[in-house]
């Protein structure tokens, strides 16, 4: 039984051998496929992790009510983190508020030192915070201003909402992606095989005719795809990494500060190397099988 198998297995090694150009031609689409699968992967990955880090940036200012006392501002501060939504908050005090304003403004800051004295400071005390998830802003921000305290809460709403949408595509888009891209690879594996059992058709009738089971024919075949979806998944894998640390590096390279930024949230490709090496290996691995699976079955009865 061992030695049937292992005589099996050697046969499907074989028939990549004696089938080459048509192996090679299916590896170099599969690689094409897989290629276009690692980007949307990676692209999906890094467009989160951009729109994430601009989303952990997003603040909002709560403007507090006029002569609150300080076990209120407290209870304000203890409702804002009761939210759920709070990721950080600072106080700023009305002093602290008007000497910032004065900073920002350089020398015309002076204009305004008449309101640091003689209480004719009328900013109000606020409290700055960030989101750890801004996709429910607008319903986060209403909450805060039913608050006991809270006079009025400064919030862009319009952008998180673009911040939501963006990481909705990106995620929604690379899905669709790569469904697609899995569902070519598919056809190629299938459409291998499917010729490899046309140009044996002869053989195969043989061996029905002496006994031989299907699962005994089909072995060699899903050797064969399983072995065209490896080869191809780790030589994929293999570009990707070469190619994405040279993006990196590139990008890297730009002396835009924007640039900088993007590259600071990339994410590092040692964070997702092992999976992406196990989904190419494995995912070439399950698309050969599954194409011989799904295409080899109807050819067999002759």
């Amino acid at each position: 039984m061992l030695n049937s198998f292992f005589y099996l297995v050697k046969q499907g090694f074989k028939n990549l051998w004696n089938n080459r150009l048509m192996s090679l031609a299916s590896i170099g689409v599969l690689i094409s496929c897989m290629l276009l699968i690692g980007a949307a992967a990676l692209l999906s990955v890094n467009v989160s992790s951009i729109v994430d880090a601009v989303e952990d940036q997003s603040e909002a200012i709560v403007y507090l009510e006029d002569d609150l006392s300080d076990p209120e501002i407290e209870e304000t501060r203890d409702g804002l983190i009761a939210t759920g939504k709070i990721a950080t908050i600072e106080f700023i005090s009305k002093e602290e508020a008007l000497l910032s304003m004065m900073e920002s403004m350089g020398d015309d800051g002076m204009l305004f030192d008449a309101y640091s004295k003689d209480g004719n400071n009328n900013l109000p005390d606020s409290f700055r915070v960030t989101f750890d998830d801004v996709s429910d802003l607008e319903n986060t921000v209403a909450h805060i201003e039913a608050l006991p305290g809270v006079y009025s809460v400064s919030a862009l709403t319009e952008v998180a909402q673009v911040i939501t949408g963006v990481k909705n595509m990106a995620y929604l888009g690379g899905t669709i992606i790569i469904g697609l891209l899995i569902a070519v690879s598919l056809m190629i594996i299938g459409n291998t095989i499917k010729i490899t059992v046309f140009s044996r058709k002869r053989e195969v009738t043989i061996m029905k005719y002496v006994g031989a089971t299907n699962g005994f024919i089909r072995l060699p075949f899903i050797v064969e795809g399983i072995s065209l979806g490896v080869v191809s998944g780790g030589i994929s894998y293999g570009i990707i990494y070469f190619a994405y640390d040279y993006f990196v590096k590139w990008v890297s390279s730009q002396n835009a500060t924007w640039f900088s930024q993007i590259v600071s949230d990339l994410v590092p490709f040692a964070e997702i190397s092992q999976y992406l090496l196990i989904g190419f290996i494995g995912g070439g691995a399950f698309i050969g099988l599954f194409g011989c699976v799904a295409f080899v079955g109807k050819h067999l009865n002759v």
